[in-house]
């Protein structure tokens, strides 16, 4: 990894603006404060004696800290020094006086020294005894350092005995609210959270700052879920999702995306799509694929997941992000679902306590019950192929990419698998449903056609595939009948690849063109800087000629440059349908000149299809996007060709002079 802290920092700091933490929100979810950057600037930075005496004390603990960093628990002391030295870094100073900010400083740092120390003699005292505890993991993404708080009730003991249940809580926006702030706060917290569910922690994820848990911090939230469910003797069947504000927006995305994953979600305000929350009219609107890529997150596209799970909405009587609950129940009743959607008489933007009390009680209930895992009936619905699973179904291919897909499965009493389908060529079924309620000799009905068959016990495949021929007949195989990554689940984005591991690839020399060289440089260090301010992580950064047979394997490449300066865009571009000489760019028929253009494209790598490679792009929304959460989702399609004579702003890389997605097996579409 070769850190690029001096470039990030200056670029951060050169484009800063002003913020307030835990801010109102305007109609549309931006703060009412927002003036263009997150982080905002500091209020109260600081500097000279205080400043150094801090860094000298993050030096020292940062050295002891080399003596058990391969500690199990490593990470929860690890969060404390990532929060000052982003601090330090970023000027993250936003209380009132450079004195506070000192004194949260200070307080962090002791506390890393404290947790140094105990883990030297591989003791966690933090962990024992109730109240609110702040812990860590390091995430697969880019191996940093991400921290969630855990409230533990008087009673309820984390080690040995039954299982206990686990409410995730997902919190509002607050645009000052980084590390320093977010750990902080839950290493000194006085009170408990919004809810104190009966015998159930509640954990509070980062989230990865401010982006409404899409993106990495989709990935922050499962993560530490599932590093709480480890390491508290937490019953997997048992875990609730909730959140109000952003955190009601997160948890509609998350519910409806995961459906399968919770044994109840909980919406409290929260947008749940573009279009209507930003009251957009033609005038207005982005381009089509922008306006296709909301089918990432547009909660609506995903309705009918909810009938997977217990939903229980609700929303102040006088908030204006009551709208987005409305939508939802119109959206739903279409569906033939009735969402539970409680109101707080006279409120705004919060809860009102006698109605908060009835959520409680409501979710409680469906906390108690359990998820069953291996449900008889399974609904799955979905646009991109990223979230085309649910439970025992997952989808492998559609008719035409970005259309509503559908599959509805259930066994029958009779011991039928039905399943019907809507714009799907192929799926899979988890033998565990067959085998546990199918009747022998299995049949399963697709669209009303019978395949009756038997299971050889000697064979006891994983995985059963349907698929559909050119005729419209349906088959039923137990190895896939394509390989990974070459036919498309559904829709698919280049930012599918910032949600797991991936490694940035920069160049090992000069491109044809200087000036596709000045906007390589200044992209990727753009998008560095970027993923570091936003999502809270250092980015893993190699050089073409360093990446190994096991990077390719475990990771998505973010390969800078062209088929000159790097080896590997030279080495992977001819196994792709696009083309990139000296001359030109060329996708299809469309074409730009190599000196003042540039090729942005996602692909499945095809050394490894199972990963990604991304050309010359990071997270494709930029400063402007900010303001609001809702407009922080995927900017561009499969591939576009960009004219970089146009300078680089807070909205986009250069003029896109072409733009659209590959077809459903990868191939170029005809020119629009």
């Amino acid at each position: 990894m070769k850190p690029l802290f001096p470039v990030i920092l200056a670029l951060l700091l050169g484009s800063a603006g002003a913020s307030v933490s835990h801010a109102q929100l305007r109609a549309d979810g931006a703060t009412a404060s927002f003036r263009g950057s997150l982080p905002p600037k500091a209020v109260s930075p600081i500097s000279g004696a205080p400043r150094a005496t801090l860094e000298r004390e993050l030096d020292a603990q940062t050295r002891a800290f080399i003596a058990v960093k391969r500690h199990p628990r490593a990470a929860d002391a690890d969060i404390f020094l990532k929060a000052v030295r982003y601090a330090l870094e970023f000027n993250e100073w936003y209380d009132k006086t450079p004195e506070d900010g000192v004194k949260k400083a200070n307080a962090l740092l002791a506390e890393a020294k404290s947790r140094i120390e105990s883990l030297r003699k591989n003791e966690t005292p933090w962990l024992q005894g109730s109240g609110t505890k702040v812990v860590g993991f390091y995430s697969r993404i880019d191996g940093s350092p991400q921290p969630y708080g855990v409230e533990v009730p008087e009673g309820v003991s984390l080690e040995g005995g039954a299982q206990i249940p686990m409410w995730v809580w997902l919190h509002g926006r607050g645009d000052t609210a980084t590390d320093l702030s977010f750990v902080y706060g839950k290493l000194t917290a006085k009170k408990p959270g919004q809810f104190q569910p009966k015998g159930a922690i509640v954990i509070h994820p980062f989230g990865r700052y401010c982006n409404g848990y899409k993106s990495a911090g989709e990935t922050d939230v499962l993560e530490a879920r599932d590093d709480a469910k480890a390491r508290f003797n937490v019953d997997p069947n048992r875990v609730v999702l909730a959140g109000f504000s952003m955190g009601g927006a997160g948890a509609w995305h998350l519910g409806a995306h995961f459906a399968d994953q919770w044994a109840c979600v909980h919406t409290g305000a929260g947008f749940v799509d573009v279009k209507r929350y930003q009251k957009l009219t033609p005038e207005k609107m982005p381009s089509w694929y922008e306006q296709t890529l909301w089918g990432v997150y547009d909660v609506p596209d995903y309705a009918r997941n909810f009938f997977n799970v217990p939903l229980i909405s609700y929303s102040g009587e006088k908030d204006s992000q009551r709208d987005s609950a409305e939508y939802m129940t119109e959206v739903l009743a279409k569906e033939e679902y009735t969402l539970k959607h409680l109101i707080g008489p006279g409120m705004e933007h919060k809860y009102e306590p006698g109605v908060q009390q009835e959520v409680q009680t409501l979710v409680e209930a469906e906390m108690n019950k359990g998820r069953d895992p291996l449900p008889r009936r399974v609904v799955l619905q979905y646009r991109s192929g990223r979230y085309a699973k649910m439970f025992w179904l997952e989808g492998l291919e559609v008719e035409k990419e970005w259309d509503d897909a559908r599959i509805d499965a259930i066994v029958s009493q009779g011991g039928v698998l039905r399943v019907t389908t809507k714009n799907v060529r192929a799926f899979r079924v988890d033998p565990a449903i067959i085998r546990e309620a199918v009747a022998r000799p299995y049949t399963i009905s697709i669209n009303g056609q019978d395949i009756i068959f038997n299971e050889k016990a000697e064979i006891a495949p994983k995985n059963y595939y349907v698929t559909q021929d050119d005729q419209g007949r349906w088959s039923i195989n137990t190895s896939p009948a394509k390989a990974a990554g070459t036919v498309k689940a559904g829709g698919t984005t280049i930012e599918d690849a910032f949600l797991d591991r991936f490694i940035v690839v920069l160049p090992e020399k000069d491109s044809y063109s200087p000036k596709v060289n000045a906007w390589v440089k200044a992209e990727s260090q753009h998008f560095l800087s970027r993923w570091r301010s936003l999502m809270r992580g250092d980015a893993i950064v190699k050089r073409a000629s360093e990446i190994t047979p096991e990077d390719i394997q475990s990771s998505h490449l973010i390969l800078w440059g062209d088929t000159r300066s790097n080896p590997l865009i030279a080495q992977l571009l001819p196994k792709t349908p696009v083309r990139w000489t000296a001359d030109e760019v060329v996708v299809g028929t469309q074409k730009g000149d190599a000196e003042t253009h540039v090729l942005v494209m996602g692909y499945p790598n095809p050394l490894a299809p199972h990963r990604r490679v991304v050309l010359n792009s990071g997270l494709t929304f930029r400063e402007a996007h900010d303001r609001t959460n809702s407009l922080q989702n995927p900017k561009l399609p499969d591939w576009a060709i960009i004219d970089i004579s146009t300078p680089a702003d807070a909205e986009r890389p250069g003029k896109v002079v072409a733009a659209d997605f590959f077809d459903e097996k990868w191939q170029v579409r005809p020119a629009r």
